[in-house]
C-alpha cells in the first residue's frame, strides 16, 4: 500500500541532519519569543507614554523609533509563521526537506536576534523617558486614592451618625451619591491620565465632603433646634416691631418721589405680611415636629423659618433705607456727581503710569456715562433711584478697571 507520509526509515539514516534542524528550530523559536515578549511589553509602555504624556511624545523620538521597530516585528512574525507553516513539524519531513528546513531556520535566526537586540537597545536608550510613565501612573493612582479616601471619610462619618441614633434622609442620599461617584471613578481610573483625572476626582471629593459635613452637621443642628425656637420667635417679634413704621416710610416715598423711584418695593407692606405669616406658620410646625422627635422634619421646618425671617428682615428696612437715600440725593445731587468726578480724576492720574489702551478708553466711557446722568435731573420729577443705581454701577465699573489695571501691571512686573 502506498502512503503520502515520508518514509521514516529514510530519515533514520540521516539522524544528524534532523538533530541540527531541531536545534536551529529551537534557536529560531527562542529569538521569536524574545521579539514577541519585547513587542508586547515595550509596545504597551510606549502606548501608555503616548497617551499619558502626549506633549513629550510629540517632541521626543520615542514613538517614531518604536513604530519602526514594531513594523519590523510585524514583518518578522509573518516570516516566522511562514517558516513554521512550510517546515514544521520537522520530525515528519524526509532528509531533503529536513536540510531545507534547517537552512531556512538558520537564515531566520539572525533576523529575529538582531530585531530583539535592537528592541533591547531601544529600551536602554529611552528607559529614562519611558520611566516617566510609571511616575505619571503613580501620580494618577495617588489622585484616585485621595478621592476614594474622601469617600471613605464620608462613609465613616455617616456610620458614626447612624450608630449614635441619627437618621437623616439628606445625609443618606448624600453618602449614596458619593459612593456611586467613587465607584464610577474607580471603573474608569485606569483610562485616566494626569490631564483628565483631577476634574472627576474633584467631583467625587466634593460630593464626599458634602456627605461628610451633613453627617456631622445635621445631628448638631438637630440637637440645637430646641434652643433655636425661642430665638427665632424673638426675631419674628423684632421684625414685627420694626414693621410698624413701614407704612410711614412708604407714605413718605409716595409723597416725595416719583413712582419710578420706589416701584420695585411698592408692595413692601403686603410682601412683608406674607413673609411674617410664613415664618409664624413654619415656626409652629417646627415646635410640633421637635416635640414629636421628628429630627429631619424639624430641620426642614427650621430652614423654612430662617428663610422667611431673613426675607422679612431684609424687606422691613427697605422702605426706610430707600427714603433716606433718596432724600440725601434730592437734598444735594451735586455731591453725588462731585464724588464721581473725583474718582474719575483720581483714576485717570493712576492710569498715566501705564499704556493708554485699553484703560483710557474704558475710563472715557465712564466719563461719558456721568455726563449723560446729569440729564436725569432735568425732568420735572427726577428718577433719583435710577440716578443712584447707575452711579453705583459706574463706581463698580471704575473699581474693576483699577483692579484690572493693577493686575496687568503686577503681571508685567513679574
Amino acid at each position: 500500500m502506498s502512503s503520502s507520509r515520508p518514509d521514516r526509515r529514510r530519515r533514520r539514516g540521516d539522524g544528524g541532519g534532523l538533530e541540527r534542524a531541531l536545534d536551529v528550530r529551537g534557536q529560531l523559536q527562542e529569538q521569536f519569543f524574545r521579539v514577541d515578549q519585547l513587542q508586547r511589553d515595550v509596545g504597551e509602555t510606549v502606548a501608555s507614554y503616548a497617551g499619558l504624556l502626549p506633549d513629550r511624545a510629540r517632541s521626543t523620538g520615542v514613538v517614531p523609533s518604536w513604530r519602526h521597530l514594531d513594523e519590523r516585528a510585524q514583518a518578522a512574525v509573518l516570516d516566522y509563521l511562514g517558516l513554521l507553516d512550510r517546515h514544521d513539524p520537522v520530525e515528519d519531513l524526509d532528509p531533503y526537506q529536513v536540510a531545507a528546513a534547517a537552512a531556512d531556520f538558520e537564515r531566520g535566526v539572525p533576523t529575529l536576534r538582531s530585531l530583539a537586540d535592537d528592541m533591547e537597545r531601544f529600551t536602554s536608550s529611552y528607559g529614562a523617558e519611558l520611566g516617566r510613565v510609571g511616575e505619571v501612573r503613580a501620580r494618577v493612582a495617588r489622585r484616585l486614592e485621595e478621592a476614594q479616601q474622601a469617600v471613605a471619610a464620608a462613609e465613616a462619618a455617616w456610620r458614626e451618625m447612624t450608630a449614635a441614633g441619627g437618621s437623616f434622609p439628606a445625609a443618606d442620599e448624600a453618602v449614596v451619591r458619593a459612593r456611586v461617584a467613587g465607584r464610577k471613578l474607580a471603573e474608569v481610573g485606569d483610562r485616566l491620565g494626569p490631564a483628565d483625572v483631577d476634574e472627576p476626582a474633584a467631583v467625587v471629593e466634593r460630593l464626599a465632603e458634602e456627605a461628610r459635613e451633613l453627617a456631622r452637621e445635621l445631628p448638631r443642628r438637630a440637637a440645637a433646634v430646641g434652643n433655636r425656637i425661642p430665638s427665632l420667635a424673638t426675631r419674628i417679634d423684632a421684625v414685627v416691631t420694626r414693621s410698624e413704621r413701614t407704612s410711614e416710610y412708604m407714605s413718605g416715598l409716595r409723597r416725595e418721589f416719583s413712582y419710578e423711584s420706589w416701584k420695585d418695593i411698592a408692595d413692601a407692606e403686603g410682601q412683608l405680611k406674607d413673609h411674617l405669616e410664613e415664618a409664624r406658620g413654619a415656626l409652629e410646625r417646627l415646635r410640633r415636629l421637635h416635640a414629636a422627635g421628628d429630627q429631619p422634619g424639624a430641620l426642614a421646618a427650621l430652614q423654612e423659618v430662617e428663610t422667611a425671617v431673613e426675607a422679612a428682615s431684609d424687606l422691613v428696612d427697605a422702605p426706610r433705607r430707600r427714603l433716606e437715600r433718596l432724600r440725601d440725593v434730592k437734598r444735594d445731587p451735586g455731591a453725588l456727581f462731585d464724588r464721581a468726578r473725583f474718582v474719575l480724576r483720581d483714576t485717570r492720574l493712576l492710569l498715566r503710569s501705564g499704556p493708554p489702551q485699553p484703560w483710557g478708553g474704558r475710563l472715557d466711557a465712564f466719563a461719558r456715562e456721568l455726563i449723560a446722568l446729569e440729564g436725569l435731573l432735568e425732568t420735572t420729577h427726577p428718577d433719583y433711584w435710577a440716578l443712584l443705581t447707575r452711579i453705583d454701577r459706574l463706581h463698580e465699573g471704575v473699581d474693576r478697571l483699577v483692579a484690572d489695571f493693577r493686575a496687568s501691571r503686577a503681571g508685567t512686573a513679574g
